[in-house]
């Protein structure tokens, strides 16, 4: 009986001391939508990932010279693809030890496409 209680009491520990928060983030423009779905881990730890959708496309659809900048925490992250098929876009984040995204904060992201179309829009927690 001793040991099962010194069992539980440690299981408790190891437990309650790791804690993550999942957060979610959307927003739009005329022809994109946006995602940004994490885990926040004890605070210093973030691994997520970024979806964006070309709203007149489908799986067919090919877009060409695609640059997508995302300013979060300070920091930027950059993707280019000079060809895509598809309407859909998927960008992984992580980092250890870094400063994690917070939930009221506003991430602005810039699409250009084809050469000659750029918008810009915000992610927010909904």
């Amino acid at each position: 009986m001793k040991k099962l209680c010194i069992f539980l009491f440690l299981m408790i520990s190891i437990l309650g001391g790791c804690s993550s928060k999942y957060i979610e983030f959307s927003g739009e423009s005329t022809n994109w939508d946006g995602k940004y779905s994490t885990t926040i881990i004890n605070g210093n730890e973030e691994d997520g990932s970024y979806t964006f959708f070309y709203k007149k496309g489908d799986g067919n659809t090919i877009l060409k010279n695609t640059e997508i900048i995302i300013n979060n925490s300070g920091s930027e992250t950059i993707q280019k693809d000079e060809e895509n098929q598809g309407a859909t876009f998927r960008i992984s984040s992580s980092c250890q030890g870094c400063s994690v995204t917070r939930e009221n904060e506003r991430i602005k992201v810039t699409i250009k496409w084809d050469g000659k179309h750029e918008e810009s829009f915000f992610l927010e927690q909904k």
